[in-house]
């Protein structure tokens, strides 16, 4: 089945994901593969790499043939985490990594995650719409001999895990670890044996995914790892999406931890251990980050949402971490790339080291900034949606801010974002404030109400109406 080549219609703003056989195939992956390396002159090894889909077996299979048939040495490195790809792209004589994957997405899907040598990103800015193009003209690469090869990376990158972290840097007990039917697992328990974690598995084995996708913060999902870490005593839960580039926790009693207050703590030990570096931030929720980067006297660096911005932005602004309200943690000291593991064993090495326990430190965060969960919404007009919101807050506002959306700042002190999904077809709206929780509520309420006739869903919009 030939791809409908005229749409093109699984590029998104900062990677690429489609259903399959539909909108990505084997077509699909020959014509990117021609087009990346005229786009990008690569002339080298290329590492590809996949997901736990029983499609990305025969993606990655044509991928290589297509790189190899076009001259390019092709390493293989498997099924295995997204950040196995972006550790290959700093090897030596590496010029870029090419990883098979929908990520969080239903079974159905399929994608590709791209980066150039040392974990540069590829977006719409820099070159992603070139390549669409390309494709768009049936590009074809000049026809040289290639090879194949397979390679395992999993000792390499354990080698350079070590020099990241130390065993007697941990200080937490039992941990409940969730691969959701992901790639997690190819290199957690490696890494649990290495540093000597003492874990229980849930959903450890690489495929099938769960029916709804491998999303780690959605709510069904939740709560079935609640009910997982239930069954006994855990200090701690870990759970990552489906090819491991993000990853969410949960304290001991089995409740989420919301990802805006673990990026401030992550900040904070960031700004302590790197005094005045930059860190990078999505500005969906803002002011709990931003209050801990200038208390540190670190610099802060907003970023556009989706994975190929914040990695653009570490790398331009060599920050020393960079955190994503959707659970993607980017390190300085992994190339500037999201990595499930580094975010992992980070937390290991600050579970206990400033007096306090985990969720004491995130209850005195929350009692400084509140905020609800957010909220994804299936909207038609969406154009007219976000004028009608504007048109009834401007009056009142006392900061309008376009950047990456539409954020709006009231007098109260509470604040609101909407802003377009990079990989679905959905708006996040997302609700804080400074300790006004009751009238953050009730901003929460009209907003969702004023884009009630916009809805495209039947979803209840009210009953998710809580702070976090």
């Amino acid at each position: 089945m030939r791809t409908r080549i005229d749409e093109l219609s699984s590029f998104r703003l900062g990677d690429i994901r489609g259903i399959y056989p539909t909108e990505i195939n084997e077509d699909f992956v020959h014509n990117f593969a021609q087009s990346l390396v005229g786009q990008f002159n690569l002339k080298g090894k290329i590492v590809t790499g996949r997901d736990m889909r029983m499609s990305s077996i025969p993606l990655q299979q044509a991928l290589n043939v297509s790189l190899k048939n076009i001259g390019i040495n092709v390493v293989d490195i498997g099924l295995v985490p997204t950040e196995l790809g972006y550790f290959a792209s700093a090897q030596p004589g590496i010029e870029a990594a090419i990883i098979i994957t929908a990520s969080h997405n239903p079974s159905n899907y399929n994608g590709i995650k791209c980066v150039l040598k040392n974990g540069q990103a590829i977006t719409v800015d820099t070159g992603l719409n070139d390549i669409k193009s390309k494709m768009l003209e049936s590009y074809q690469h000049p026809i040289k001999a290639g090879s194949i090869e397979q390679l395992d990376l999993r000792d390499s990158y354990m080698e350079f895990l070590k020099t990241q972290f130390q065993s007697d840097q941990f200080s937490c007990g039992h941990i409940a670890l969730n691969g959701l039917n992901g790639t997690a697992a190819t290199m957690a328990g490696s890494i649990a044996d290495r540093f000597s974690i003492d874990r229980t598995w849930f959903r450890k084995e690489p495929g099938p995914i769960p029916s709804q996708g491998a999303d780690p913060a959605n709510p069904q999902l939740v709560k079935e790892m609640k009910g997982f870490m239930a069954s006994r005593e855990f200090d701690l839960g870990v759970t990552w999406d489906g090819d491991c580039d993000r990853c969410v926790f949960f304290d001991a009693a089995g409740d989420l931890i919301p990802t805006y207050y673990m990026v401030g703590l992550f900040t904070d030990h960031f700004l302590k251990k790197h005094p005045k570096s930059a860190i990078v931030f999505d500005t969906k929720l803002y002011w709990n980050t931003i209050d801990i980067i200038k208390q540190n006297g670190g610099v802060p660096v907003p970023a556009k949402t989706g994975h190929g911005f914040m990695k653009q932005r570490m790398h331009q602004s060599h920050a020393s971490y960079g955190g994503e309200l959707s659970a993607h943690h980017y390190f300085g000291s992994f190339f500037g790339c999201d990595s499930g593991m580094f975010a992992w064993l980070t937390l290991m090495t600050l579970f206990n080291d400033s007096g306090q326990t985990l969720s004491e430190r995130i209850a005195e965060r929350r009692g400084k900034v509140c905020c609800t969960p957010e909220f994804s919404l299936n909207l038609m007009n969406t154009d007219v949606a976000f004028k009608t919101i504007v048109a009834h807050y401007k009056a009142d506002a006392i900061d309008l801010d376009y950047f990456d959306g539409t954020h709006i700042t009231l007098p109260d002190e509470c604040r609101f974002s909407l802003t377009p999904s990079k990989t679905e077809p959905l708006i996040r709206l997302n609700f804080e404030s400074r300790g006004q929780g009751e009238a953050l509520l009730e901003h929460a309420g009209d907003v969702l109400r004023l884009l009630e006739p916009f809805r495209a869903d039947d979803e209840n919009w009210q009953h998710h109406l809580h702070l976090q």
